[in-house]
Order: C-alpha cells, then sequence, then structure tokens
C-alpha cells in the first residue's frame, strides 16, 4: 500500500477480550495490551508511554518501522500527545494533517493516523498514554474503536494504581529494613544497603519510569581539618554533614554515608525542581553549619544504569570539587 493511501479499518477490530493472558503487573498489561493491539489492530506502531513531567517516555513499544525503541525520550510539549491531553486535538485521528494541532510536530513526518489515549491514576493525574502512529489514512473504522481503546487505558490505570500500591508497600518494608543498615558514625544508611536499594529502585523504575534522581556530596577539607585538629574533629565534622542532610532530604529519600566524606541521597518519584530546591537548601545549611561540601547531581534515565547514574553524579562532583579549589 502506498504512503498516503487511505485504508478501511476492519470494525470490530477486536475478537473477545477473554484472549488476553492474565494481567497481574501493570509492565504484563502493558506488553499485552500493544501486543493485542498489533495483532488485531495494526499500526505501525502501538507504545504505551510515560509522562515524567518533562518529557514523554516510551515504555513499551511493538515492533515498528519508525524506529521507536523502549527507552526513548521526547520533549512532551512538542509532542502530539500533549496536543491531545491539553485538549486541542481529538483522541483519534484517521488523517493528523487536518488536525491543525497534530501536523506541527515534525518528528512524527509521514504519519497519518494517530491515536492518543491518556492513562490516568485514580486520582485524575496523568501517567501516560496509549499511543498509536501509522503512516496510511484512513476515512472509517478508527474512531469506532475509540470506546474501546479507551477502556483499555482505564483498566490500565487501574493496574498501574495497584501497581504502585503494592510497590510503594516493598519500599517501606524494604526502609525498614535498611534502618538495620546504618553507618555507626552518622546513623546514616551505610553503603551495602545504599546498593542493595539502588538496585530495588531500578527495577521499578524500568517498570514505570518515575523521575528521580542521584545527589552526591563530598566534604571539601576533611585532610586538613584531620591533620590539625585530630580525627575526632574530624568525626564531628561528618556527624555534621550526616545531620544536615537527614534534616534536609524529604520523606522517602534514602540517605547514605558511601564512605569517608561522601554521602549520597537518592530521590525516586521526584520532579527536577524538587531536587533542584533540595540541593538550594542543602547548600545554604551546609554554609550555615561552616561545612565545606561540593555536589554533584544526575537524574534517572532510560538510557543508563542507576550506577552510571551515580557515576554521573559523582564526576558532576568532582568538577564542583575542582571549581571550589
Amino acid at each position: 500500500m502506498s504512503h498516503g493511501q487511505a485504508r478501511t479499518i476492519p470494525s470490530p477490530a477486536f475478537p473477545s477480550m477473554p484472549l488476553l493472558p492474565p494481567l497481574t503487573n501493570f509492565d504484563q498489561a502493558s506488553r499485552s495490551i500493544v501486543s493485542y493491539l498489533d495483532d488485531h489492530l495494526p499500526f505501525a506502531l502501538w507504545s504505551i508511554t510515560r509522562f515524567d513531567g518533562a518529557n514523554q517516555i516510551f515504555l513499551t513499544v511493538s515492533p515498528n518501522p519508525l524506529h521507536i525503541e523502549v527507552g526513548e525520550t521526547r520533549v512532551w510539549q512538542n509532542t502530539m500527545c500533549s496536543e491531545v491531553v491539553c485538549g486541542n486535538a481529538p483522541p483519534v485521528s484517521s488523517n493528523r494533517e487536518l488536525v491543525p494541532a497534530l501536523s506541527r510536530d515534525d518528528t512524527w513526518e509521514g504519519i497519518g493516523a494517530y491515536v492518543s489515549i491518556p492513562i490516568l491514576h485514580s486520582d485524575g493525574s496523568l501517567f501516560g498514554t496509549l499511543c498509536g502512529a501509522d503512516p496510511t489514512t484512513g476515512d472509517s473504522g478508527l474512531e469506532d474503536n475509540e470506546a474501546l481503546l479507551t477502556l483499555l487505558c482505564r483498566l490500565l490505570g487501574t493496574i498501574l494504581d495497584i501497581d504502585y500500591q503494592r510497590a510503594q508497600s516493598v519500599r517501606l518494608a524494604e526502609t525498614a529494613q535498611l534502618d538495620a543498615e546504618t553507618d555507626p558514625l552518622t546513623g546514616l544508611l551505610n553503603r551495602r544497603g545504599w546498593d542493595r536499594f539502588l538496585e530495588a529502585e531500578q527495577t521499578r523504575y524500568r517498570q514505570f519510569a518515575d523521575p528521580g534522581s542521584i545527589i552526591i556530596i563530598d566534604l571539601d577539607g576533611m585532610k586538613t581539618i584531620n591533620d590539625e585538629r585530630g580525627h575526632a574533629a574530624g568525626d564531628e565534622y561528618v556527624q555534621r554533614a550526616g545531620e544536615i542532610l537527614a534534616a534536609c532530604a524529604h520523606p522517602g529519600a534514602v540517605v547514605s554515608r558511601l564512605g569517608g566524606d561522601e554521602f549520597g541521597i537518592a530521590l525516586s518519584d521526584t520532579q527536577p525542581h524538587t531536587v533542584d530546591y533540595l540541593i538550594e537548601r542543602l547548600e545554604q545549611s551546609f554554609r550555615r553549619a561552616e561545612v565545606r561540601c561540593s555536589v554533584g547531581r544526575a537524574d534517572f534515565s532510560m538510557s543508563q544504569s542507576f550506577s552510571e547514574t551515580w557515576d554521573a553524579a559523582d564526576a558532576e562532583m568532582y568538577r564542583q570539587k575542582r571549581s571550589n579549589r
């Protein structure tokens, strides 16, 4: 079929819903629904995407000729899904060129038909979208399936909230266990607990892509303090820093003494502007307490592991340390 050629989409396009396998969690439900749509409503692309507050992240993607891969990220305000969510375009469009708000997205050049159905939490907040795209256009059939596509998204939203509650319960249990993995000098999490938490959080991030960050803090001048005032003064300096970090970090943040005079903060399900504010508070508190430090920060990304995110934050911290010198 040539580019732009009209195509009639059969209606009804779906067999009975019991053909779906059991959906026990959001990730499995997403993959099952994308696979189901790919089989029974053939589009070039079907995907589940995540809105993280600034970007659209592709979480689950059908095999497609558009070269869209899991983890691909696009600026949300430039996407067609954002236009649909804002009410500037219909959720289903058989020919996007007829919808001005959709035609301005040049990242989808060559796309004719387009679907964007919001996936909402139970409180009405936006998690992401069910997104479909195809180079061809069709004058009938696609809109007839909008109600079913919306129902699938509502089911996904329900499964999502159940999964979120389950993940939160697991996280709280893990936090209780982390309390036993404390650094004796500061009372903060030790390196072993930090490593275990990041491993578990990495798995959750791959499923939900909640925004978050890792902050690395390294104290400046420790050698001078130890050499000139003794190790007891150095320990007191480290303890003071630990108290500041524990006081500034919001509930749910994981704060750890990674070793020596280096500390880490892991912030899950936290928007970048909140991280900015936390770093500002930390730096102000350290200055008031006359504790000098260097701070590095890196945000979670589907393109790198949490270990690589940690490395990036560490590298940023050392850049600041060199600048402080």
